[in-house]
């Protein structure tokens, strides 16, 4: 015959939770389960706090059995929806060797035995004329948090009533920030980062008080304020409840072995209440290192015509920036990247001074220029300052920047490039029977642009650019030029942005066009 028994789980006055205990008559058989009765609703404690509750062993008839610390069985206590004893956080605040999250149920005094991280065992032998006292106490501020007991059985309410943990008096702050570097210790000059702020009691639990803060660093000074979107947080006071954070940026680097940038928060009515960031580093991201592709270094390149085109290509880093998909806050999916860009820079090969600076194509976000011979004919005129220059040496790089730093190709200076031009200017066949100016391309243009345009017979030229007012800011060509159609660059990197007039004088006849600098 199967005896059976009931234990009882009591918490305070107003839960009683049964267990029930079935048997052979002798210690070892059976299992044990739970049902819950009387529940009046969950229970309030601050953290820290200890929550006390009492094991009683009944038969079914409801009395009690006073011999269970012999016949019964040990029972497994699990303590549900809290992580006390799981999370991360085991840094205790200032030194405390308590102050940190943790959970634990006692019996007389001493810890029981430890099953798993949410889990302890009590014996059978703990229980005194049927009854023990076991004790809770939660430093993690988690709702809903109660026991279970196993083993189960079905249609059973197995599971205690919840406690509802709350956090303590406001001892410190967590103060921390969101790393954009790997490994996560540093962040970038002049580009957002998130700083985030919680007031916090000893045992890190975030507290949903209003408390008046202030903020210092280890270097104050070094905070960009202008840049929309950023917070001045060294401004005044301000109110924080709860998780709050801002988005910064440092205007100054602080890379190892020079000391870091540390951020602090505190209480403005009690500076003794405070918390700050580990230190971290300012990074620069300068573009990835890349080098030059076509033409090779040493070319020769034989200028044909006018329309003739000629691409020069460099590599492009996968990502080309340190500054790439970054994740600036943790609280939102939004990623952000530099935006690269790229000048294409032709110097003359002698004294390396003279040069002309064009943006890549795409307004330079492409890692590649085409140019036509025509166009590269009129740089060599330009750079030379002579129209009669047949062939000359030249040496090419590219420069890429992400607005803050610029990176200049391998190899240094550049790729050694000869211009060679067996042809008067750029002559088309066959020679044109009027005289035109066409229009400027590439138009709008940033810095360069070539203008072409025809002549009949050989004879003076001119061909200068006015501003809207009238004023001569420039002269392209002034000088015998044979017949034929001619493709002359025009560097207006010493300009400002605006809509000019250029005008050719030829043959007795006068033509203009307009074009529009937009850097």
């Amino acid at each position: 015959m199967k005896i059976r028994h009931l234990l009882t789980l009591t918490i305070g006055l107003s839960l009683c939770v049964t267990i029930l205990q079935a048997s052979q008559g002798g210690p070892g058989g059976g299992g044990v389960s739970i049902g819950t009765s009387a529940i009046m609703g969950d229970i309030q404690r601050l953290v820290g706090e200890e929550v006390c509750f009492t094991l009683t062993a009944k038969d079914e008839n409801g009395n009690v059995i006073r011999s269970w610390d012999q016949i019964g069985n040990p029972v497994i206590l699990t303590l549900v929806n809290t992580d006390a004893n799981t999370d991360s956080s085991t840094q205790s605040w200032n030194a405390d060797p308590d102050g940190y999250s943790w959970a634990l149920l006692t019996h007389n005094g001493v810890e029981l035995t430890i099953v798993s991280a949410n889990e302890w065992s009590i014996p059978h032998t703990a229980f005194v004329e049927g009854v023990a006292e076991v004790c809770l106490v939660c430093t993690k501020a988690d709702n809903d948090v109660h026991v279970t007991v196993t083993p189960s059985f079905p249609n059973l309410n197995q599971v205690s009533q919840s406690i509802d943990f709350y956090a303590d008096e406001i001892t410190n702050y967590f103060v921390d920030i969101t790393s954009a570097s790997s490994p996560e210790e540093g962040v970038y000059l002049l580009r957002p980062y998130e700083l985030i702020v919680a007031p916090r009691d000893r045992y890190m639990n975030f507290s949903d008080k209003l408390i008046r803060t202030r903020f210092s660093a280890r270097f104050p000074g070094e905070f960009e304020q202008h840049q929309p979107g950023l917070a001045d947080i060294f401004s005044g006071e301000a109110f924080i409840q709860g998780l709050t954070d801002y988005l910064i940026a440092s205007r100054f680097e602080r890379e190892k072995p020079a000391e870091p940038q540390v951020l602090i928060a505190y209480s403005s009515e009690d500076q003794s209440i405070s918390g700050q960031t580990n230190p971290y580093e300012v990074l620069s991201h300068a573009p990835h290192a890349f080098s030059l592709l076509d033409p090779p270094d040493n070319h020769e390149l034989d200028l044909l015509t006018s329309v003739t085109l000629q691409t020069f290509t460099w590599e492009r880093p996968s990502p080309p920036d340190p500054y790439w998909d970054i994740l600036r806050s943790r609280f939102k999916p939004d990623r952000f990247s530099d935006e690269i860009r790229y000048t294409w820079v032709i110097v003359d090969g002698i004294s390396l001074t003279n040069s002309r600076r064009i943006a890549s194509n795409n307004n330079g976000l492409l890692a590649e220029i085409g140019l036509t011979h025509g166009q590269l004919w009129g740089i060599m005129q330009s750079i030379t300052g002579q129209t009669s220059t047949r062939e000359y040496d030249f040496v090419w790089y590219v420069e890429a920047t992400d607005g803050l730093y610029v990176t200049q190709s391998d190899p240094t200076p550049g790729h050694r490039l000869k211009l060679k031009a067996d042809f008067i200017s750029s002559v088309k066949s066959p020679l044109p029977t009027k005289v035109s100016l066409g229009q400027n391309y590439p138009n709008p243009f940033n810095p360069s642009t070539t203008i072409t345009f025809s002549t009949t017979k050989r004879g003076p030229v001119s061909l200068k650019v006015y501003d809207l007012l009238g004023a001569e800011v420039a002269t392209v060509h002034d000088g015998m030029m044979d017949a034929g159609t001619h493709d002359i660059a025009f560097d207006a990197s010493n300009f400002r942005s605006g809509v000019y007039i250029y005008r050719l004088d030829a043959e007795g006849m006068t033509l203009s066009r307009r074009m529009v600098l937009m850097k």
